[in-house]
């Protein structure tokens, strides 16, 4: 199968007017002009647009896809307050059905490795379905003392099950949200099991103040929920980075999905322990969190990586829609381009990269996600906007949102329209059903 567009962004090079990826079973033979590859091919399908690699979705909640309808502007406890009241009445059943329409919503997006906090357990068995890359993190949220063991003999059980294709990890909710023993032996759990760690943090100054003072919404939601948190004892930390990096929490291998307010230090702390920050413009606008101070990460600072964060915080898992956001944000901090070791990159360009190449390595997968190359996994994601090789990124952030048309996963098309201006057909069917 040949694969064409107008543009091709293999993100190993400079984008190729009149581009094509050559794909036999599942893996790509060839990356080129299309003209030099058409007679090697038994079928064609072109994009009347860019062809890049599978999109990366660094952090979100597939599970919570039938809660789209939170998506609204509000304090981050008042949104906790209300998803726990929708998702608390679900059977079994909607959580399965709405795990599924999760996953089809980020093949429709584009996405190809999605790293995907899971509540109750059947977005693992649907992404596995599906052939995604990326890990499945099992969340762990409102455990004090009195929880710890059961949490972690759950939690280690979880770590045990098959998952083909991807990985299992653990997600600790956020500082806040968890007793420090339980917070600390998680940290532990993980580092001897070779796991996974990605936790939510410095996402609102509510969390600030919750772990220094035991005060403010935070705090009151955990006391609602008849938690007896250490941290609400008084012992004030410092800050939120600090505290995450005396609890153990903070190496290799972790990735935290918020990183506002953290100051010039606290970045590069993050960077010493080799955290991956996952950027979240959007949720943080709703949430009312502030702006992440880019500045602060660009250069010398942690890897970032792109994550919509779940379908009921932004609506949707479109991650073009975040990196669009992404570089709004960096030219509103005063950044004219992205410090990399060949000289600046342009924002609109860093900002694709963070969602494919950039972050694909970012969270650990640069060896299966995130480029076109022969050898790869045929992972493809086709978008259908007009644009030339000088303005491609521009394009696919001004006017690429929405626009998915194709998406391929192991070189098989598991999403396709003809028409982008048409909306996708509804996802009502049991194909969530193993």
């Amino acid at each position: 199968m040949l694969y064409s567009a107008d543009v091709l962004c293999s993100m190993t090079g400079p984008p190729l007017a009149n581009g094509a990826v050559l794909v036999r079973d599942d893996r790509i033979v060839a990356v080129g002009p299309a003209q030099t590859l058409r007679d090697d091919a038994d079928r064609r399908h072109h994009v009347d647009g860019v062809l890049l690699p599978g999109l990366v979705n660094a952090g979100t909640a597939l599970e919570h896809a039938d809660a789209a309808a939170l998506a609204v502007a509000g304090p981050l406890d008042g949104w906790i307050r209300a998803l726990a009241a929708t998702t608390g009445e679900w059977t079994e059943e909607q959580w399965g059905r709405s795990a599924h329409r999760g996953i089809l919503q980020a093949l429709r997006a584009g996405t190809t490795a999605v790293f995907d906090t899971v509540c109750r357990g059947p977005a693992v068995p649907a992404a596995c379905r599906a052939g995604l890359a990326g890990d499945s993190w099992v969340e762990v949220f409102m455990a004090d003392h009195e929880h710890r063991d059961a949490v972690l003999s759950a939690v280690e059980r979880a770590l045990a099950l098959s998952a083909d294709g991807r990985r299992v990890g653990i997600a600790p909710h956020s500082p806040w949200a968890l007793g420090t023993g339980v917070l600390q032996a998680l940290a532990a759990l993980a580092a001897r099991c070779g796991a996974a760690l990605h936790v939510r943090a410095a996402q609102t100054p509510a969390e600030a103040a919750a772990l220094a003072t035991g005060s403010g919404p935070l705090a009151d939601l955990a006391r609602e929920r008849h938690m007896e948190f250490e941290w609400l004892g008084g012992g004030a930390h410092q800050d939120v980075v600090g505290y995450l990096d005396a609890c153990s929490v903070l190496r290799a291998g972790t990735s935290l999905a918020g990183g506002v307010g953290i100051d010039e230090a606290g970045v590069r702390l993050l960077a010493d322990r080799g955290v991956t920050v996952v950027c979240r413009p959007r949720a943080d606008a709703l949430r009312g969190a502030g702006e992440l101070a880019l500045e602060r990460y660009a250069g010398s600072g942690p890897a970032l990586a792109l994550g919509t964060g779940s379908p009921a915080e932004v609506g949707d898992v479109d991650v073009l829609a975040e990196a669009s956001a992404w570089a709004r944000l960096a030219a509103s901090r005063g950044l004219r381009g992205w410090p990399s070791a060949a000289g600046p990159v342009p924002l609109d360009e860093q900002a694709v990269r963070l969602a494919t190449v950039d972050g694909a390595r970012a969270m650990g997968w640069g060896d299966r996600a995130g480029v076109l190359e022969p050898g790869r996994r045929a992972d493809l994601a086709g978008v259908a906007v007009a644009s030339t090789p000088r303005s491609v990124y521009r394009d696919l952030l001004t006017r690429g949102p929405g626009r998915q048309v194709l998406t391929v996963v192991g070189g098989v098309r598991k999403a396709r329209r003809d028409d982008a201006d048409r909306p996708w057909p509804l996802l009502d069917d049991d194909a969530w059903r193993p």
